[in-house]
């Protein structure tokens, strides 16, 4: 493997990385616990379907059970 792809790696990792601590915030932003704001930074649930559940009030449990 040479230096070129060494550092695309550590991008790529990087930047996953920006996402999922993003996505994170995110859920954190529409109500989900801590915990549960991981696991969603982690999935592939869809976050607008999140903020449209937070945001037409629908219960915090209920989220949860949606979306993860």
């Amino acid at each position: 493997m040479s230096v070129v792809d060494d550092d695309t790696d550590t991008c790529e990792v990087l930047e996953r990385r920006q996402v999922a601590l993003w996505r994170q915030d995110q859920a954190r932003k529409a109500g989900l616990t801590v915990v549960e704001a991981r696991l969603f930074a982690e999935s592939d649930q869809d976050l607008e379907e999140l903020r449209q559940l937070a945001a037409a009030g629908c219960p915090h449990d209920l989220i949860a059970r949606i979306v993860l």
